[in-house]
């Protein structure tokens, strides 16, 4: 795969993920839940995988997004762009990227979440450092969206 092909293939992809992301979260019922970015060796080649796991709905999907893992971060960058959307709703939101590591877990991603309280983990699962330039622009990003939306619902003083 070419990285012009992966480009042209991201936002469909991404699409897709935002909607099952949405559709969890449009759930009335609370839910936990998370989205894992994986690979896997499908016809010869290593591509981008996603597991979507919702224990409480006793939903699991398992997703081939058709990009290599050498063009994963045309992927995540897509996702990370559209991720920023959901913070201009008004039932479900999304966080900072954030980081864990333990002996028990690795976490590299963010949270995104509805009005209800309904969380769905989305771990990128990815130590390459480029994918840092790519979070630092998410979390620029994020921070001017934020501060716009605060200054919009900020009363005004007289």
């Amino acid at each position: 795969m070419k990285k012009n092909e992966a480009q042209m293939l991201a936002p469909s992809k991404s699409n897709l993920i935002m909607e099952y992301i949405t559709q969890i979260l449009s759930d009335t019922d609370k839910l936990n839940g998370e989205i894992e970015f994986n690979f896997a060796k499908i016809n010869n080649q290593n591509n981008c995988v996603l597991d979507i796991y919702v224990p409480m709905k006793n939903f699991e999907k398992h997703l081939n997004l058709e990009i290599t893992s050498d063009h994963s971060l045309v992927l995540y960058e897509q996702v990370l762009t559209d991720l920023l959307n959901f913070l201009y709703s008004d039932t479900m939101g999304v966080t900072k990227y954030y980081s864990i590591k333990s002996m028990s877990e690795y976490f590299s991603g963010m949270v995104a979440f509805n009005s209800i309280g309904s969380k769905l983990k989305i771990n990128f699962n990815t130590t390459n450092p480029d994918f840092m330039i790519l979070i630092d622009s998410y979390i620029a990003k994020y921070d001017e969206i934020a501060e716009a939306i605060k200054k919009q619902d900020s009363p005004k003083l007289k």
